[in-house]
């Protein structure tokens, strides 16, 4: 598609010769600058250097104004906005200046000489070399005369190439049939399972010891879980540690069994000094290691849950021993109440054989620091025995 412009002056301005532009295919610069692609003398100097700009994309022209002076439209009375591309409309006519540009889009001419002549069969370029009639008519003559099988054992067999290479330019092309090989079935492959990475292995083995399911956690928040449960483990063991130490000081204070009765003597949360020798003992980190990791931890825990169950099962004991002690029934057997006859006031008699039983028991020592003496310490280790008898699993 071409582009035609066509200018003459506006009216009022005198006539002039019309000046014409073709464009075909590409664009350019319209001004009365020396620069531009189309060159418009103005005596007005209304036209600037440069006016408008002419594009072309995917066959179709744009006009944009890139003047000082603007371009308008006599027709409808707009004008183009700068900078912004118009498209170009067969019959449009723009003002620019004083001047008048009509555009016309038109489809070029082909020129007479690059028109193809389509024929059947192309004409060989020695078509016209052989004219002589005498050697036309010999050609004939042999030609009536022979049969098809004697031109058939004549004939070239280059002649059909030659042919074909002629004259397969106006002739569709066929392809010649051809045996297909059956097609065979191709043995199914089993599926070959993907071999596990070790990493994988490891997050697998990590989340059955955990209870959990990490499938929907990516790596980043798998190491920072991994991390998260080392450092609960670590302060697992720490305070394990330090409720055996207060419970082995809880049991000094009540003169009951040591500690080796709970079966804690070869546990490594209680022999080891400090957390870092506990957990190399209790991962298997150490050379020798009297306990697994699983059976240390376990024997603690049930050591601490022994300590409780006795302990309430003693004040219990206690309890019912001091009710006993003080009873009327248990005062009025002691010697000091047999030896207090009564004479004028049998009470204050029991009051002061009272005292004098109270003296006793302090002078004895029984009441020393030991909560409630022997009776205690008697209940406590007795629960102790009957609860140990149950769990033999783990031996100290």
């Amino acid at each position: 598609m071409q582009l035609v412009f066509e200018v003459s002056e506006a009216a009022g301005a005198g006539s002039a010769s019309t000046v014409r532009k073709v464009f075909d295919g590409v664009g350019g610069v319209i001004g009365r600058g020396s620069g531009c692609d189309w060159v418009i003398h103005d005596p007005s100097r209304l036209l600037s250097s440069h006016h408008a700009l002419v594009g072309c994309r995917e066959g179709r022209y744009f006009l944009t104004d890139i003047s000082s002076n603007g371009i308008g439209m006599p027709g409808s009375g707009e004008r183009l906005r700068k900078g912004q591309a118009r498209l170009i409309e067969d019959g449009d006519v723009f003002e620019l200046g004083m001047l008048l540009v009509r555009a016309r889009l038109m489809e070029p001419a082909q020129p007479f000489d690059e028109q193809s002549i389509s024929t059947g069969t192309p004409i060989p370029d020695d078509a016209f070399l052989g004219l002589d009639p005498l050697q036309a008519l010999d050609l004939e003559h042999q030609r009536h005369n022979a049969s098809d099988e004697l031109a058939a054992l004549s004939t070239g067999v280059g002649e059909l190439g030659a042919w074909a290479d002629r004259y397969a330019a106006d002739r569709e092309h066929v392809a010649i049939p051809c045996r297909v090989e059956p097609v065979r079935e191709m043995p199914a492959v089993e599926p070959v399972a993907m071999a596990t990475s070790p990493d994988e292995v490891f997050w697998i083995a990590f989340a059955a010891a955990l209870g959990l399911d990490l499938g929907r956690l990516d790596s980043a928040a798998r190491e920072a879980l991994a991390i998260k449960v080392a450092r609960l483990f670590r302060l697992e063991v720490e305070r394990l540690q330090s409720s055996l130490r207060t419970c082995e000081q809880l049991q000094g204070e009540l003169a009951t069994l040591p500690a080796d009765a709970l079966r804690t003597a070869h546990n490594p949360l209680r022999s080891c000094i400090d957390t870092d020798a506990a957990l190399t003992a209790i991962l298997d980190m150490a050379q020798v290691a009297p306990l697994s990791g699983e059976q240390a931890i376990a024997q603690a825990h049930r050591a601490l849950q022994v300590h409780q169950v006795a302990l309430l099962s003693a004040c219990r004991s206690a309890l019912r021993n001091a009710r006993a002690a003080f009873a009327p029934g248990h005062l009025l057997a002691c010697a000091e109440f047999q030896e207090a006859a009564p004479r004028w006031s049998a009470d204050g008699a029991r009051w002061r054989a009272y005292l004098r039983h109270y003296r006793r028991l302090v002078a004895d020592g029984q009441f020393d620091e030991r909560p409630l003496g022997s009776d205690f310490a008697r209940a406590y280790e007795e629960q102790v025995r009957l609860i140990s008898t149950l769990h033999n699993d783990y031996p100290g």
